[in-house]
């Protein structure tokens, strides 16, 4: 049983000197606030609009690049039927 204690006790001060500073390492004071931030900070990521252009299809060819958008031709029968949205009267009709 004192064995057993005395293993577990080695392992938790080997895993707890793990995190802490190395001997010869120079420990900086610093707020706790500045340091709370340059520890978060280690990987930034790009967000969702700088990460979409970034991802985006790029134009590799120059049949890419200069490529204009189509043409729709205007349907002349569709123009001729259209009725109007509204009307402009003069005064109003009382219904």
């Amino acid at each position: 049983m004192q064995l057993l204690r005395l293993v577990v006790l080695l392992c938790a001060c080997v895993a707890a000197s793990a995190f802490s500073a190395a001997p010869g390492a120079a420990v900086l004071r610093r707020s706790p606030v500045a340091a709370s931030a340059l520890t978060m900070a280690h990987h930034v990521q790009k967000k969702s609009t700088k990460k979409h252009n970034d991802r985006r299809p790029k134009k590799s060819s120059p049949a890419d690049r200069n490529r204009t958008p189509p043409t729709y031709a205007v349907n002349p029968l569709a123009a001729m039927h259209a009725t109007p949205d509204f009307t402009v009267t003069l005064k109003a009709v009382a219904v």
